[in-house]
């Protein structure tokens, strides 16, 4: 009976692996065929080395570290199966070196890293927009949302424009505030 224990709990292990791998594989194979394709630009090549980066990204799963980002380690895995190609296939051999390849993944890897830091950004904006007292959500939606000038919004208010003005700048600060809050606490 103790001997079948350990082989259940090495099948259930196994089963949350695959259904975690799945989850952040799909989420995530779109992007991947897509960074794929921007270093061949062929989707014959980019099939055949996303394929070939898929299997290994399933395969190699158990070395994964959950709670890491998939997506840097899907890449690195991607760019390792892009080299090898480039290598071996001389028909798409750019005369592009070692170095030069590596200056471009890394150019890659970093902009990734702004675009998901904007999109943080972009969610932590919504979730504090929803955090404004009433009188700063309404300055929020007239002059952000409704594009209305300060002008507009003081004659809509009965508030002069400098107060406008100075009900603005305090709702940028509070909102820049708890951004960057939000955005330090899912640092840590």
């Amino acid at each position: 009976m103790s001997a079948s224990a350990p082989q259940l709990a090495s099948k259930s292990t196994t089963l949350a692996n695959s259904t975690v791998f799945v989850e952040l594989y799909e989420a995530d194979k779109n992007r991947l065929y897509a960074y794929i394709y921007a270093f061949v630009l062929d989707h014959a090549a980019a099939d055949d080395i996303f394929q070939e980066t898929s299997m290994t990204l399933w395969r190699e799963f158990d070395r994964f570290e959950i709670g890491t980002q998939f997506t840097k380690w899907a890449n690195g895995i991607a760019f390792n199966r892009i080299r090898n190609f480039i290598r071996t296939d001389k028909k798409y051999l750019l005369d592009l070196d070692d170095a030069l390849l590596e200056a471009f993944y890394q150019n890659r890897a970093e902009a990734a890293e702004q675009a998901n830091a904007k999109t943080d950004k972009w969610w932590h904006l919504q979730h504090c927009t929803t955090l404004l007292s009433q009188p700063l959500a309404t300055i929020y939606r007239a002059f952000y949302i409704d594009n209305y000038k300060a002008k507009e919004i003081a004659e809509q208010t009965g508030r002069s424009v400098h107060g406008v003005r100075k009900s603005v700048h305090k709702l940028r600060k509070s909102l820049f505030d708890c951004i960057e809050s939000k955005f330090e606490q899912v640092k840590k």
